[in-house]
């Protein structure tokens, strides 16, 4: 399971879905330098997603199976960049980005 934090939840609830779409962090083809990729982007719900909720038990984010597990333990939060606020998944054992391609 991938933990998300609260800032992030609120970064994550300020993107506007598609009609009939869940945000989704799906396997992205490959692996970086320091580990496995990701992409954030929109598409179908499915069962076997990991789904995160804010405060109000609305959902903001759907985890594809496979990158909750492959991420076990990881952690979503928000970092400053230059370009404004942007997303981090930091593993137990380092930090890699998340791309995002929305």
């Amino acid at each position: 399971m991938i933990t998300v934090t609260e800032h992030a939840r609120e970064v994550l609830r300020s993107y506007e879905r598609p009609e009939g779409t869940a945000l989704r962090l799906d396997p992205a083809n490959g692996h970086g330098p320091d580990g496995p990729l990701a992409r954030l982007g929109f598409g179908e719900p499915r069962g076997d997603d990991q789904v995160v909720v804010d405060r109000e038990g609305e959902e903001v984010l759907r985890i594809d199976r496979s990158v909750s597990e492959g991420l076990n333990g990881s952690e979503i939060s928000v970092v400053s960049t230059l370009a404004g606020p942007g997303l981090d998944i930091r593993e137990p054992t380092g930090t890699w980005p998340l791309p995002d391609d929305s």
